[in-house]
């Protein structure tokens, strides 16, 4: 089964969801310094000190690979009002499904913005989709479980072999 072919941009009533581009950098670089503390203990990339070079350098990898059929899809949520950013969501393909990822803006948690977005994008691919989230961050379970993901028991990770973080599985509608 191929993978779906993604749209350039999609839409809920509060978000965009749009390909990474060099015209909100300086706004992505704030929201991830602004967002350090939150990410800090559960993403491994997180830094307190992003220069606006590293973001732009990062969004056009980013803009590269979502042409890459082999790598990662990482779609940035906007404010549909305002075009601040809310944070991103990265799909990786993998045997013929996907493995999800995402961060927000602490500016926009406990809005239920991403879990908006999350929900539209997941709804447009036709595809078994995966997420694992660190054992301690309650607030992506709880995000996962709000967007349709089941617990699908837990998995070992490259980045701390040594703990079990917990899976879970959301299938496509009027999919087993």
């Amino acid at each position: 089964m191929p993978y779906p072919d993604l749209p350039r941009t999609l839409s809920t009533p509060r978000t965009l969801l749009v390909r990474p581009a060099l015209a909100f950098a300086q706004q992505l670089q704030q929201a991830l310094l602004d967002s350090y503390a939150l990410h800090q203990p559960f993403l491994a990339w997180a830094k307190p000190d992003w220069t606006l070079k590293e973001v732009q350098e990062s969004l056009q990898l980013s803009a590269e690979e979502f042409l890459d059929p082999a790598k990662e899809k990482r779609y940035f949520v906007l404010a549909a009002d305002t075009g601040n950013v809310i944070g991103c969501i990265g799909l990786r393909p993998g045997n013929d499904e996907y493995e999800v990822g995402y961060w927000a803006n602490q500016a926009s948690s406990g809005q239920g913005l991403m879990r908006e977005a999350l929900t539209c994008l997941l709804d447009a691919v036709d595809v078994t989709v995966w997420l694992t989230t660190d054992i301690d961050n309650l607030a992506s379970q709880r995000l996962a479980e709000r967007s349709g993901f089941v617990a699908a028991g837990s998995t070992l990770t490259e980045l701390d072999p040594s703990t079990p973080r917990p899976l879970y599985r959301r299938v496509p509608t009027g999919h087993g």
